[in-house]
């Protein structure tokens, strides 16, 4: 049973977060860490103050302190610099890598039996540095970014087939990034080129109309139910950025692929039936991430 969840940074994303796992789970605490203090604070009184409508008992902290996420079922790592207009996900990647880093040695440190998650962009090189430097099972280190463009898959496809889009079959794999791959489960579920253009430059869409943000509420909720199929052990298929180790013909890489979760975190990663092409270009995105991640090394 998950007691102690803990999220580390508290702006948007974190805080909405926040907000709907309170709403859905019953934990015994949760802590909203921030490196701005007054922030993290702000952020728990508000929420407490929804005590009286929810109804919960959980035991909110902000604070900028790492011990207190000590013990912590499920650490959430949410904090560095969102993407601003004109940034790509690896023009964050010098700022974000070095936070993430830093993190997880706190991580290590005090919740050495957590899950950890992440929705920091670059979101798949985040989520490696995240494993590699915590040296935690690939079970236990996850991104939500393959679920994320999934959900907004299924948003498009169901307002262009007018279909609910919990009838749609298909979701996304690979980088959470424009080079993001399209599967269909389904024969009978065709995906065009402009549904495909559409989801992979929607989050950049979403970016440029805020100019000086991104995308707050997609994340937040994609990670709130990913949460809650650990907590409430599902056993549920979650597209996820999850370490490779043979898949495809691939390792040493964290990439977004259909996954089992359960209360252990990846129970299982499901191999895909790609075709040929769509093989080439996972082993050629791979290649390129990797050698970025040297880079940073």
């Amino acid at each position: 049973m998950v007691k102690k969840i803990s999220i580390i940074g508290v702006g948007g994303v974190g805080s909405n977060l926040a907000f709907n796992i309170l709403n859905n789970l019953s934990i015994e605490q949760l802590v909203l860490l921030d490196i701005n203090q007054d922030q993290a604070k702000a952020v728990a009184y508000d929420l407490e103050d929804t005590r009286g409508i929810l109804d919960f008992s959980t035991q909110i902290e902000g604070t900028k302190n790492y011990s207190k996420i000590r013990s912590s079922d499920i650490v959430v790592f949410s904090a560095g610099i969102p993407r601003k207009e004109g940034m790509s996900r690896l023009d964050l990647l010098k700022i974000n890598a070095d936070i993430a880093k830093g993190a997880a040695a706190q991580i290590k440190k005090y919740s050495p039996k957590s899950i950890v998650i992440a929705i920091t962009n670059p979101l798949d090189i985040i989520t490696y540095l995240i494993l590699k430097e915590t040296g935690f099972s690939a079970k236990k280190v996850m991104g939500m970014g393959s679920s994320l463009d999934t959900s907004r898959l299924l948003n498009i496809l169901s307002k262009k087939t007018e279909m609910p889009a919990s009838s749609c079959q298909a979701f996304v794999f690979g980088p959470h990034s424009k080079n993001m791959l399209i599967h269909s489960i389904s024969r009978n579920q065709k995906i065009t080129k402009e549904v495909i253009d559409e989801v992979k430059h929607r989050g950049a869409k979403i970016v440029q109309l805020f100019k000086n943000k991104s995308a707050v509420f997609g994340p937040s909720l994609v990670c709130s139910k990913l949460i809650e199929a650990i907590s409430n052990n599902k056993n549920q298929i979650i597209p996820l950025s999850v370490l490779l180790n043979g898949e495809y013909g691939l390792k040493n890489i964290c990439l977004g692929n259909r996954c089992l979760i359960n209360k252990t975190g990846v129970a299982k990663v499901i191999e895909e039936d790609l075709t040929g092409a769509q093989l080439r270009k996972l082993k050629k995105i791979t290649l390129t991430l990797q050698e970025t991640l040297k880079k940073i090394s």
